[in-house]
């Protein structure tokens, strides 16, 4: 492709932070209409190569062009003067604005000096109409489902007559549903003329609506290609740099223990009649659309909303958590799928976010003869999770996402529980961490303990679990073998009008 016919070119663009070097000569250029999809494990210089072009950062060297015109950016105002828009992971929509006012904030139409409010949500609604969305502009932001506030963004892009649309793991909070509209989405914006810059680590997603490819590893360019020349396997191993055959780790050959967790008749007021069973030595996978119960499952069953129940045993003990801290003690570690506001403080050390639920149950009295709680312990936990931190002194928050998880699963380590229950366990981390964190729940899986993993992923679901239970309208709707096809596991998760299948005993 000649330059002259790229809408954003980034050449040879350098940048070095204290003792690392984020970036070292990355290249990078995309055409008009086209989206691109931008790759690497977490810590291979994506974010860093995003905020230069968002003019969050200065580049050490190197240059930037758009349509062909030298540009320097030295605040993020600048870039979006420029037509350059990022809608970052974590949406930054203001919640108790309005979705007029968040569309055009910064830019809001104004008449003889003054807000004109009803230009303001007639043009609104006509970006939003072109998006294909009737959300209301007087809607609040706050009041919004994640999807339909990814439409605002899209609408905000748009608002300032973006260029250059990036966006950063858009469908990571999205169901199945939800995210195909919002490829259906990038398609549109970039039928349009608008140039995106899509970074994923789903290669479904990449597959399904990139035109080329451009893979990050160790700061630098290793890999451009179009769509044709990049299948997964070829990304993968470009991403990290060997093959993961054992992505999935194979299943155990032996048969489940006896029933760890069960579950009869639960209920409250998103779930009903919920009857199920996970064995000891086993992973049972919970699928569902949005809004279909199977987040709501998590938090009966952890405490954190009401759950009636006809029978509930946990190790064969009746069981009835009505708080986090009961559950805990009945012998359930939970995995929360936000994992910056629930499960991690994100300032203090990966040590002590490691011991945190071994501090909370510590006896409040402990004689002088007793052995105090070993840091050497945390350590050792942390170091066989390979945990990858400059320290374990280090804040929580500068951890990558897959490392992250492996902090929060240290933590329940010492605690033992004898049924996990992980929510999203690969939310927004890259394929290696994937795989370690597969490996991580499949290794528990054989030492006896009993998981249930909750996830919108369905290669995730259909790869990892030995069972796959499907939630629909707050109900167990059927029941798959691990290893079944996307479309078996769909069929029940959106058949209203079908028997339920059967359900194991």
């Amino acid at each position: 492709m000649e330059p002259a016919a790229l809408a954003l070119e980034m050449l040879d663009i350098t940048k070095t932070f204290p003792g690392v070097q984020a970036l070292d000569a990355v290249s990078f250029g995309c055409a008009r209409g086209e989206v691109h999809a931008l790759c690497g494990e977490n810590g291979a210089g994506k974010s860093t190569l995003i905020k230069i072009l968002g003019g969050v950062y200065r580049p050490d060297g190197g240059t930037i062009r758009l349509d062909g015109r030298e540009v320097a950016f030295s605040h993020p105002i600048a870039a979006r003067r420029a037509g350059v828009s990022i809608i970052h992971q974590e949406l930054s929509l203001l919640p108790y604005r309005t979705v007029a006012e968040n569309v055009f904030l910064g830019v809001e139409p104004t008449r003889f000096g003054i807000l004109d409010r009803r230009t303001m949500n007639d043009q609104a609604t006509g970006l939003l109409r072109r998006l294909g969305s009737s959300i209301a502009p007087d809607a609040l932001a706050a009041d919004l489902s994640i999807a339909h506030q990814q439409i605002v963004e899209i609408a905000k892009a748009l608002a300032i007559d973006a260029r250059i649309l990036v966006m950063d793991e858009p469908t990571a909070a999205l169901d199945r549903v939800d995210a195909g509209r919002l490829l259906d989405l990038v398609r549109k914006v970039s039928a349009e003329g608008v140039t995106i810059v899509y970074i994923s680590h789903r290669m479904v997603e990449i597959q399904a609506v990139a035109d080329r490819v451009t893979v990050l590893k160790d700061g630098r360019t290793v890999m451009t290609a179009p769509l044709a020349e990049a299948p997964t396997g070829r990304l993968v191993r470009a991403m990290v740099g060997r093959d993961l055959a054992d992505f999935y780790p194979p299943r155990s050959s032996l048969p489940p223990g006896p029933p760890t967790l069960n579950v009869r008749g639960g209920a409250n007021g998103q779930l009903h009649g919920v009857s199920f069973e996970v064995r000891a030595g086993e992973i049972v996978g919970v699928a569902g659309l949005e809004g279909s119960g199977k987040d709501a499952l998590a938090r009966a069953l952890i405490g954190d909303e009401p759950f009636e129940v006809e029978a509930m045993e946990i190790g064969g003990r009746a069981a009835k958590p009505g708080h986090p801290r009961a559950a805990i003690q009945a012998g359930i570690g939970r995995l929360s799928d936000d994992r910056k506001r629930e499960g991690l403080l994100m300032q203090q050390s990966v040590r002590d976010n490691a011991t945190l639920i071994e501090r909370a149950f510590a006896p409040a009295f402990r004689s002088p003869s007793a052995e105090p709680m070993s840091p050497q312990s945390t350590d050792k936990r942390l170091i066989q999770l390979d945990v990858r931190a400059a320290s374990f002194d280090q804040e929580a928050q500068f951890l990558s996402g897959g490392n992250q998880q492996k902090v929060i699963i240290a933590r329940w380590l010492a605690r033992d529980p004898e049924i996990f229950i992980f929510c999203e366990p690969t939310r927004g981390v890259d394929v290696a961490a994937k795989a370690a964190i597969y490996k991580i729940m499949r290794d528990l899986a054989r030492r006896g303990r009993a998981i249930l993993m909750i996830s919108s992923d369905l290669p995730e679901i259909i790869g990892v679990s030995d069972r796959i239970l499907i939630m629909r309208e707050g109900t167990l709707a059927g029941e798959l073998p691990g290893g079944s096809t996307e479309e078996e596991v769909m069929a029940i998760a959106v058949a209203h009008d079908r028997e339920p299948h059967a359900m194991a005993s």
